[in-house]
């Protein structure tokens, strides 16, 4: 993990950077709503709230009028479950997590393509104070509007707009759609310019392929503008809407000026009190770096889906809740420990969070007592399992009369269903 990257720009905590997004649109007429509950239990097509916009789909179609026609919020989503799932890329890149927050700026039918491209460039460029030369923009292939926006009122150079992106034969990029059907329109990325050095070769340039570590996107503006019929054909919604989501462990990471969202402090805590209990120093900690990115942010995940009431158990989010917890525990023996310590990741996470999300500081002991009970229903079902394993080693090693025969290894299935 190098750490440091390019200029510091200013060391905003990840809660300071939270703050000041939503109010920096609220100054801008936009009403601060509560962010939805972790799990879709108002949606029938998904498990949990994937994306910010969940909460706003009957808004953002005309199904549903709400007393404000622009909104702003901080919207925790959990990607463990369907189409998008980042489970399995957790701990082994930089910038993916199951449990991560969007900050969203909306508007339903009020504003559209110019105000929100004007206002994130204010919002990055002056509120923040990001230089203008290391940001850079992808539009939709035949959005002419965004791209004249951004190239003739925004001033960014033309070589720092790429067009991506051909709807009509199956490529996405750059264009949203809620469904195969229904409300669509093109997007406009903005990506961050970590230095050169990153780069991987010319090839290298602001796209959504996410392997070149010099570009990385951290905003994307949804300009929904169509109705896509189930031929294929789209036709203009009554009202136009913005949807907009900047991710805040990525914009804090480049904030605090690091190449990875677990060295940013929404991380780097939990990291650190893990590393205490263990008695890990920080070249330990660097040697064990996977499984501690991943003991961190399974341990912000669990305490979510436990705050809003979700149990472990062999099914749907209850499921889900188990998979994490058994796989962060897999990963503490993986580095040699047997000691329970959720108990200690997951109190910093509710103090890292409980300001932002009180539920989580309301509801600390059970939360904590809850992870507790299943981790040590894990180890114990590990050391049976064990156990076994070491007998059944004996007596095939008796019946093959060659005596008894010290055995020792793992048992149980981090993923499955306890037995």
């Amino acid at each position: 993990m190098s750490g440091a990257v390019g200029a510091q720009v200013d060391r905003l905590s990840a809660a300071d950077l939270r703050e000041r997004y939503q109010r920096f649109f609220e100054e801008r007429g936009h009403t601060r709503v509560p962010a939805a509950p972790l799990l879709a239990r108002d949606d029938p097509t998904l498990l949990f709230t994937n994306s910010g916009m969940v909460q706003f789909k009957r808004v953002l179609t005309g199904e549903e009028v709400r007393d404000y026609r622009r909104a702003v919020d901080s919207q925790p989503c959990l990607r463990v479950a369907g189409k998008h799932n980042d489970f399995e890329e957790v701990g082994r890149t930089p910038r993916h997590q199951t449990l991560f927050e969007m900050l969203g700026n909306w508007s339903f039918g009020d504003y559209f393509k110019r105000e929100a491209i004007h206002w994130a460039w204010e919002f990055l460029t002056d509120e923040l104070g990001l230089d203008p030369n290391r940001l850079a923009v992808t539009v939709y292939t035949d959005d002419d509007e965004a791209y004249g926006i951004w190239t003739d009122e925004i001033g960014v150079p033309p070589e720092r707009v790429v067009r991506w992106g051909n709807i009509a034969v199956g490529d996405d990029h750059n264009f949203w759609q809620m469904a195969d059907t229904g409300p669509c329109g093109p997007c406009s990325e903005i990506h961050y310019d970590r230095g050169v050095e990153f780069s991987e070769g010319p090839e290298c340039i602001p796209d959504h392929s996410e392997h070149c570590p010099r570009w990385l996107e951290f905003w994307n503006l949804v300009f929904m503008q169509y109705d896509r019929a189930a031929d294929g054909t789209m036709s203009p919604l009554p009202f136009q809407s913005v949807d907009t989501g900047m991710g805040l462990e990525r914009t804090t990471s480049i904030l605090q000026g690091v190449d990875s969202n677990y060295l940013t402090d929404l991380f780097t805590p939990i990291i650190d009190r893990l590393a205490a209990h263990l008695g890990h120093d920080p070249q330990t900690v660097e040697s064990e770096r996977f499984s501690y990115q991943v003991v961190a942010d399974h341990s912000r995940a669990m305490t979510f889906l436990i705050g809003e009431g979700v149990k472990p158990s062999n099914e749907g989010a209850g499921y889900v809740l188990r998979r994490l917890i058994r796989r962060a525990v897999r990963h503490v023996r993986l580095m040699g420990i047997s000691d329970t310590v959720l108990t200690e990741t997951c109190a910093t996470v509710i103090d890292l969070m409980g300001d932002a999300y009180p539920q989580l500081e309301r509801d600390r002991p059970r939360i904590l007592a809850e992870v507790q009970a299943e981790e040590a229903k894990f180890h114990r079902t590990l050391e049976a399992g064990t156990q076994r394993l070491a007998d059944l080693v004996a007596t095939a090693g008796k019946e093959l009369g060659e005596g008894g025969t010290d055995a020792g290894g793992g048992a149980g299935d981090d993923d499955g269903p306890a037995h």
